[in-house]
């Protein structure tokens, strides 16, 4: 997927490293900083970056990404028509309210309102996953007069058989659920594929893994990364923090928080399962019997009774802690964003002129 894919290789990873790997100034070899590792500079007249060179949109002209969204949208959903009339549906072309492209985002201010999202989102459900409520499905109707069994039979021609996916185990409960790769099933992935998998360089990663991991260790090793990162922890342990470097914050951070989050609020963010104990036949009595807006109050009392046994001010006390690290962490890491994108630049320049026929081709295939 695009965004994914941008995501790996353009991410900041000194500010948003919560998965694994090494980092800079955390468990790699000491670097001299008279000895420059970067990249011979490219040409000027060359792309610059992998956004550059495939022509990615990143967001930081709004319009066009609003545009592009809109036609991408647009292509996916006149697919899923066609599909689902072959599947022998009626299927009306969804148009939802287009995301808010303009994200001129400060992290500052985001720190001192959510901390890191970890566990802030807690009582600010509507304001994190609140939908437009002003929208309605236009297949809602088609959908309404069906029976059981045509109602089946139509999502999953939409979204695919829910055992079509990736068996996975929970390990919890021992069942079994599944998951999909790529675009997901149905006549939905199916059209997700076909216009997402069509942009240029999709196959980068895949094509050029173990080279683009190599690139990275390059410049998270990078001497001048290395000092910030140094120039980082010292500036956090004036404020009262010790950790040898983001990385480290990170990793120690998001499992702690999360793991006190999880004992106050329950498992699964406080969202409980109000079926729990029923057989299936109740619960299919259940929806056979009640409703639409009988079970909406159904399942709003189950999670009404399910936060009246949390320790609000131990909740209180917890985001309040996680707002002021990462108001702490945003101020120390001023300027270091900029760093590290203009460092990546440098090697992905260099990355793009040494693997240019290779990329040429990823770019033609797009």
């Amino acid at each position: 997927m695009r965004t994914r894919l941008i995501a790996i290789l353009g991410a900041l990873a000194i500010v948003l490293a919560a998965c694994g790997g090494e980092v800079a100034g955390v468990g790699t070899e000491p670097v001299d900083p008279d000895e420059s590792t970067a990249p011979e500079a490219a040409s000027d007249e060359d792309p610059q970056s992998f956004a550059e060179f495939f022509g990615w949109n990143t967001g930081e002209d709004p319009e066009a990404a609003q545009a592009q969204f809109a036609q991408q949208e647009a292509e996916i959903q006149e697919l899923v028509r066609v599909c689902m009339i072959g599947q022998g549906f009626d299927y009306i072309p969804v148009v939802q309210p287009a995301p808010d492209f303009d994200v001129a985002f400060d992290e500052g201010d985001f720190a001192k309102e959510q901390g890191f999202g970890i566990t802030t989102w807690y009582g600010n459900e509507d304001v994190f996953f609140g939908p437009d409520e002003s929208w309605v499905d236009p297949n809602q109707e088609i959908i309404d007069a069906m029976s059981d069994s045509e109602r089946d039979a139509y999502f999953e021609a939409l979204y695919g058989a829910q055992d079509e996916g990736i068996p996975e185990i929970d390990e919890e409960t021992g069942e079994t659920y599944y998951t999909y790769e790529g675009y997901g099933g149905g006549c939905w992935g199916e059209a997700a594929e076909q216009v997402y998998g069509q942009e240029a360089g999709q196959g980068l990663w895949e094509e050029f893994q173990p080279e683009l991991e190599a690139m990275y260790e390059s410049i998270q090793s990078d001497p001048r990364i290395i000092e910030a990162d140094a120039e980082w922890s010292a500036c956090m342990a004036d404020k009262g923090y010790e950790f040898t470097g983001q990385q480290a914050m990170y990793e120690s951070v998001y499992e702690d928080i999360q793991r006190r989050f999880d004992e106050i609020v329950g498992p699964n963010g406080g969202f409980v399962d109000p079926f729990e104990g029923w057989s299936e036949d109740e619960i299919n009595a259940f929806f056979e019997e009640k409703t639409p807006e009988e079970v909406d109050a159904f399942f709003e009392q189950a999670q009404e009774q399910s936060k009246q046994a949390i320790d609000e001010v131990a909740l209180a006390a917890l985001q309040q802690e996680e707002i002021e690290l990462a108001v702490a962490a945003s101020e120390c890491s001023a300027d270091m964003n900029d760093l590290y994108m203009e460092i990546s630049r440098e090697y992905e320049a260099e990355f793009i002129a040494d693997h240019k026929d290779e990329l040429e081709s990823l770019r033609g295939n797009g």
